[in-house]
């Protein structure tokens, strides 16, 4: 891809929810981001790290992090915060809820035409107590990531 043909935030986000997990490198190589000095800073809520994009797709991801459309992989090797990877988190998401096995342990529950979970379940027993809270609501077990901000 020329300089003058960059990628738009729309085919970004298209190429990285088509995959479960993106490496940086990867979406370089797609877009033919070809500047081997790129590099840029991206935060959101407090939380920042570096990226090896440059400044105008880094700031488009940028973007669709603060939407919550995906999340980022921190490298576990070095001593900074470095992005190594990108996942959607409809995908995140999905992993959470059946890794825990009920279908909305992070506290989105997938939500049929009438507002219904769309899944029947039953009521638990009277004397049972109530099952204890996920303790992260948008994390995969794994290297560090910063997904969605944590419930406050």
């Amino acid at each position: 891809m020329s300089a003058s043909k960059r990628p738009s935030t729309s085919s970004l986000r298209r190429f990285i929810t088509s995959r479960p997990y993106v490496t940086v490198a990867e979406l370089r190589r797609r877009f033919g981001l070809d500047d081997p000095d790129a590099m840029a800073h991206v935060q959101r809520n407090g939380t920042s790290a570096w990226i090896g994009l440059p400044e105008r797709e880094a700031l488009k991801l940028q973007e669709l992090w603060h939407r919550d459309e995906l999340g980022l992989e921190l490298s576990v090797e070095v001593h900074a915060p470095v992005v190594v990877g990108i996942y959607p988190m409809r995908i995140a998401r999905y992993v959470m809820d059946h890794f825990n096995g009920n279908g909305h342990a992070n506290g989105h529950a997938t939500n049929g035409p009438n507002g219904s979970s769309g899944a029947r379940q039953p009521a638990p027993p009277a004397a049972t107590p109530p099952p204890a809270p996920p303790q992260s609501a948008d994390r995969v077990p794994g290297p560090p990531t910063l997904g969605a901000a944590p419930p406050e």
